[in-house]
């Protein structure tokens, strides 16, 4: 996978001269959207008779926020003071987990929780990490998250799976740090996809 696979989606800076009405200089900042784009035999697979309902991601209050998050080293919580993420980190992933699902091709139908989608199956995550970590002196781009898919009849947990990528950048690079992120993102989405259909299918048989 490239590391860089979309531009940035939307560059919004504040005039670093501007003023508001009470006489505050605002700080200027760029707004990140990353995007997925699934891998070219991500239509291989077998297609699927169900529905899935994705649902937005728990995490911590460190991790709900448009904020991008640095970690120079263990336990120690910064962020990036020149850029943000387009919408909080679990909404984020969200979308592009809907993305990854829609990419695919393989599923009838796909939506968030906010949709009004009737679905046969959910997922659900733990956000454990969205974030960048400073590590020997090299940065890397950092996504760890628990998934869960449950029978949405009943919540029933249908199974369970730990996911985790991580991709180095140069230090002091925003705009290398986005592309690191689009590469963790690419890796876990495709991951989850493959697995979810996969898991849904077997427990589908197995009723």
């Amino acid at each position: 996978m490239s590391a860089v696979r979309f531009p940035l989606l939307l560059c919004l800076a504040l005039l670093a001269g501007c003023t508001s009405l009470l006489g505050v200089q605002r700080q200027s900042f760029t707004i990140y959207a990353p995007g997925y784009r699934a891998p070219a035999d991500a239509a291989g697979g077998p297609r699927v008779d169900w529905q899935l309902v994705v649902e937005t991601p728990l995490a911590s209050d460190t991790l709900n926020t448009a904020r991008i998050v640095v970690m120079p080293k263990p336990g120690v919580i910064e962020v990036y003071p020149g850029a943000r993420w387009s919408d909080p980190a679990p909404t984020l992933m969200r979308s592009l987990i809907v993305q990854g699902f829609e990419q695919s091709g393989r599923i009838v139908g796909v939506g968030s929780a906010t949709s009004g989608l009737s679905g046969d199956y959910a997922l659900a995550l733990d956000l454990h990490a969205f974030q960048a970590e400073i590590r020997d002196g090299v940065s890397h781009a950092v996504i760890r998250f628990q998934a869960r898919l449950l029978d949405y009849r009943n919540s029933h947990v249908v199974a369970s799976r730990a996911f985790s990528a991580d991709a180095p950048f140069p230090a002091n690079d925003t705009a290398a740090a986005f592309a690191a992120f689009e590469t963790t993102i690419g890796q876990v989405v495709s991951e989850l996809v493959d697995w979810s259909l996969r898991e849904g299918t077997q427990a589908r048989k197995s009723r």
